[in-house]
């Protein structure tokens, strides 16, 4: 059994300050009595268990036989009723307090030197001297947080209370971080550790999960929460993360970047740009965080922030399915949610559109490297956003698609919203609704961070009007300019599919990051389509995928004929056969008023 074990918590700190109260008591009045117990010894197995007060405290800043004395009778109104009536009886003492004639009377000259600005005692803030005339005759007094911290009770300063937040649980890879933080604190230079980043919610998640590593508590500080000279800021901070065990992000504008030269204890810069800072930099990229933050799908940080106290509580299993959730609300009665359940194996196209597809996934995980990195968004705003053109008859796979590139962009194992908008339907003949409704879908999406579908892309992006006769002309082209413009500046991923390219205006074109064009399959690529479109689970026979190959119709349609086939070859009790797929093809023709000729249907016998 340790020592630990055997000794409550609140005894340890009863046993600690009436050790340190002994000994201000002696050396107010050393011919009083017998010395008392030697206060290292005393204070060594305390110190040894690492409980938070005063053996932590001397251990943690390093305080010499001098300063500790000098720090002791200054904090002797805190030690209990004996220590802070023995300063108050002191003919030197003011209002109770020790006071710098009363140290040099009790310790000697060398007192003042430990009373200094440039002194420990003063510059890691664990004394502070009241303002007035002189110096013998001023109070000198603790911090109430190092008053706490002494008592048992680790607190940051009241001063900081608004604007040093501590992180929650640690959430992410931050073991490059921790690395780059640890060799910091071991370089003869001290050099700062700046993470690469231009969110501020990615940056705290992975300094939490660095410091956590690092066994170190970790705090946010938002300098605009507190109005403390910068001086003054970096003189609390120090102490109160020496006392804590702790380290700090800061973001690296001018303002913090010049305190945190001044931060001895672990601090994590955050920014895209180069730090302006007196110490060295070591710079580390934020790793690609899962799903949409990677790729650059800025959620609203609010609504994150909301979701990552939910998880922390324990109330959800991960911090971005429950972000996405709520976010998602503002779509409904809106645009259609779309469930992706496709992947690349369902999906047959010619290679050249199969390579386009990922790389569209490519762009959008890439993105903030580019933007923020190589630095285009300091460039220019325009154009930024993800836009793709899927162009094609109906049944080509372009749905799929865009199901395929929001499970390639999701976390692993998830994948973000996809949700269907029919343009046709937003477009109104009231003048301002359709850009209301445009607005509305967009301002909802962008909190989100999903993968937005329009469907019926002629309906906005036909030809323009360029001679414009009246009114609706006008208010026609409005509607496709604002589009376009909520397009190129929507931070998520935007499909617009449409059946009709050659009606789309060319100028419209070069305004999508990439047009795939979705071909009517010729007959080899009908026949992969034939082969992948039963699921492993269904019973097949011998099916003739040559012949199957012949029937000119689209991927959709081929769909629509499995299954119906299914159903047949289900209600038979037998595997599918290739005469179930004939008159199941013979119904599919019908629903569209076309006849399948007998050449073929005998072919399914």
């Amino acid at each position: 059994m340790t020592l630990r074990e055997t000794i409550p918590g609140d005894a340890i700190q009863t046993r600690a300050l009436d050790l340190a109260a002994e000994q201000v008591l002696w050396l107010l009045d050393p011919g009083s009595g017998a010395q008392p117990a030697d206060l290292d010894a005393g204070l060594a197995p305390l110190s040894a268990m690492g409980a938070v007060g005063l053996a932590t405290l001397f251990d943690r800043f390093g305080l010499t036989d001098l300063t500790r004395d000098v720090f002791l009778l200054v904090a002797a109104p805190e030690l209990g009723a004996k220590a802070a009536a023995a300063i108050a009886r002191h003919p030197l003492a003011l209002r109770g307090r020790t006071t710098p004639a009363l140290l040099v009377h009790v310790l000697g000259p060398s007192a003042l030197a430990a009373l200094g600005p440039g002194a420990l005692l003063q510059q890691a803030a664990l004394i502070s001297l009241e303002p007035g005339p002189g110096l013998s005759q001023r109070a000198v007094s603790l911090d109430a947080s190092v008053v706490q911290f002494i008592h048992g009770a680790a607190q940051p300063a009241e001063m900081l209370a608004h604007g040093l937040v501590r992180l929650g649980l640690a959430e992410g890879d931050g073991a490059t971080l921790a690395g780059a933080l640890r060799d910091a604190r071991t370089h003869p230079q001290m050099p700062l550790v700046q993470l690469r980043t231009a969110n501020r919610l990615e940056a705290e998640r992975l300094a939490a999960a660095a410091f956590a590593s690092l066994g170190l508590q970790g705090f946010a500080l938002d300098m605009d929460a507190t109005d403390m000279a910068p001086f003054q800021l970096a003189a609390c901070l120090n102490r109160d993360l020496v006392m804590l065990e702790a380290g700090v992000v800061i973001g690296a504008d001018d303002a913090g970047c010049a305190l945190a030269d001044q931060i001895m204890a672990p601090v994590v810069l955050w920014g895209p740009g180069a730090p302006n800072t007196r110490r060295p930099v070591a710079e580390v990229a934020a790793p690609p965080a899962p799903g949409p933050l990677a790729g650059g799908l800025h959620m609203s940080p609010a609504i994150r922030q909301d979701a990552q106290v939910t998880f922390d509580l324990g109330l959800a299993p991960s911090v971005w399915t429950t972000a996405q959730a709520r976010a998602a609300r503002a779509l409904d009665g809106l645009a259609q949610p779309i469930h992706p359940q496709a992947c690349w194996d369902d999906l047959v196209l010619p290679e050249a559109q199969t390579n386009q597809l990922r790389q569209l996934s490519a762009f959008q995980i890439h993105r903030e490297t580019v933007l923020e990195k190589w630095g285009f968004r300091a460039k220019s705003a325009r154009g930024l956003g993800l836009a793709a053109l899927f162009a094609g008859p109906s049944g080509t796979g372009k749905t799929m698609a865009a199901e395929i590139v929001a499970c390639e962009l999701g976390p692993p194992g998830e994948e973000l919203g996809l949700y269907r908008v029919d343009l046709s339907a937003i477009v109104s003949k009231y003048i301002g609704e359709t850009e209301k409704n445009i607005a509305r879908i967009f301002d909802a999406a962008e909190n989100a961070g999903v993968v937005l579908v329009f469907d019926e892309g002629e309906a906005l992006f036909g030809k323009r009007t360029t001679d414009v006769k009246d009114s609706l002309d006008r208010h026609s082209n409005t509607e496709t300019a604002y589009l376009l413009q909520r397009l190129e500046a929507y931070t998520g991923c935007a499909i617009v599919t449409t059946n009709l390219k050659t009606t789309v205006d060319e100028a419209f074109l070069r305004r999508f990051r990439m047009v795939v064009d979705f071909p009517f399959p010729d007959a080899a690529l009908r026949e992969r389509i034939w082969r992948v479109i039963f699921p492993r689970e269904t019973p097949l026979g011998e099916l003739d995928y040559p012949t199957l190959a012949r029937l000119a119709v689209s991927g959709g349609f081929i769909r629509s004929i499995a299954l119906s086939a299914a159903f047949l070859a289900a209600a038979d009790a037998s595997p599918v056969a290739m005469a179930h797929i004939g008159r199941a093809a013979r119904q599919e023709f019908g629903k569209i008023g076309k006849p399948l000729p007998d050449a073929q249907l005998r072919a399914f016998q």
